[in-house]
């Protein structure tokens, strides 16, 4: 499955939004938010064996889960890993969504396929949730073609899902440098992926929520104040670029939280915990500084700035 970065490469409270302060020291209190791993995200190349292994090592209370892999235990395999998993206090964040609803119908209904064939075992490892993004423009639909498509065929996403109890969250993306890669704009701040939410109408789809996005939209706290805790499914904490303000930013090139305080990493962290959330947060910063790194300085590094937020 595709990550963003390779999809890209393919083809006052009320007034001034909060995310725009810079930020000063960060405070180490834990707010019951769980340090999560996602190695697609820093570029860590491992297996999920490997995975496990460096999220119990480097002290991560969650971690994404490999399909390719997973999908192929036995049960015996199957077992033995949930078992290590409880024994060292870690779960699962949500997975990547392994359709391409983004194209084609044939591509649409081979990942659909692929979904419906692989449910029951991906429900049997416990994953909570699967996530994906939402591209800002298209080729050749226009904003209401566009939203129709994504409305019918994540409904259909979410139907099945609903079937073994997992929830779908879906993110924005926030970069205005992105809106004129294609001809057609669609939805890009929270206000628009609420309508399209609401619009499927499920209860088990929700939002993934990205510091950077927010920040890049310059989404306001009164924008957001709808959520509840029920309605976020997964967090990912990212750092804007010096030198480039909201408007700016390169969807692909951010930093890891806390290393530039160009975004208020806190006021975000502390409105998401207002709403009552108490879950996984991982970093994804497309950062390719850290994605050279050596594998234990990667971890080190990743894992300190989710501590130094307080996570």
């Amino acid at each position: 499955m595709l990550n963003r970065r390779e999809f890209t490469n393919s083809i006052t409270i009320a007034g001034i939004s909060p995310f725009l302060m810079k930020t000063s020291e960060f405070l180490n209190s834990n707010k019951g938010f769980i340090a999560s791993l996602n190695p697609g995200a820093i570029g860590l190349k491992c297996n999920a064996h490997e995975l496990l292994d460096y999220a119990i090592e480097y002290k991560f209370s969650a971690i994404s889960p490999l399909l390719g892999d997973l999908i192929k235990f036995n049960e015996e395999e199957r077992k033995t890993y949930l078992s290590k998993m409880q024994i060292n206090k870690i779960e699962f964040d949500s997975g990547g969504l392994p359709i391409d609803f983004r194209s084609t119908e044939t591509k649409f209904l081979e990942g659909f396929k692929f979904l419906n064939k692989h449910l029951k075992t991906i429900s049997s490892f416990k994953i909570p949730s699967f996530v994906t993004w939402i591209m800002p423009t298209h080729k050749s639909l226009t904003y209401r073609q566009n939203f129709e498509q994504h409305h019918n065929r994540l409904s259909k996403v979410a139907n099945v899902l609903e079937q073994e109890g997992l929830k779908l969250g879906l993110e924005y993306v926030g970069p205005k440098t992105l809106m004129v890669r294609d001809k057609y704009p669609f939805l890009h701040t929270i206000g628009g992926l609420r309508e399209l939410i609401n619009a499927i109408g499920k209860k088990n789809v929700g939002y993934l929520l990205d510091s950077f996005h927010t920040y890049c939209a310059e989404d306001k706290f009164d924008d957001m104040k709808f959520l509840i805790a029920d309605d976020i499914v997964s967090v990912q904490l990212n750092d804007g670029v010096i030198g480039r303000n909201p408007s700016a930013q390169l969807d692909q090139e951010r930093e890891l939280p806390g290393d530039t305080g160009i975004i208020d990493l806190k006021y975000f962290l502390d409105f998401i915990h207002s709403k009552g959330y108490h879950g996984p947060v991982s970093v994804e910063p497309f950062n390719k500084r850290l994605n050279l790194m050596d594998t234990s300085l990667k971890l080190e590094r990743v894992r300190s700035s989710l501590f130094k937020n307080g996570i």
